[in-house]
């Protein structure tokens, strides 16, 4: 016999707000200084290794990775890693918020 556990919408709402202020802690520091010199780290090194990991024979029996390259996965990741690399936070951008009702 198994016993579930019921959560209460108490501690559902109490796990969204955790939710929205790590979302808010995320943001802040990918705009801050060590931030961006981290975004821009980041997307450098996925846009060098982007294509060869593509080319991984392993990796190219799922059916996901051969759809994706199939679809140009290679250029969208790399188009990605550029749109993160040169992102910047704007003042009137709205807080993430996931509503767990």
């Amino acid at each position: 016999m198994s016993t579930r556990t019921v959560r209460s919408p108490r501690m559902v709402r109490r796990i969204g707000t955790k939710v929205q202020i790590e979302a808010e802690e995320i943001m802040r520091f990918l705009s801050s200084p060590t931030g961006r010199r981290f975004r821009t780290v980041l997307a450098a090194g996925i846009i060098l290794t982007a294509p060869a990991v593509f080319r991984i024979p392993g990796l190219r029996r799922y059916p996901l990775i051969r759809a994706l390259e199939l679809v140009g996965g290679a250029a969208l990741i790399v188009r990605f890693a550029e749109a993160l690399r040169d992102w910047e936070r704007t003042e009137d951008q709205a807080p993430i918020t996931i509503d767990l009702t």
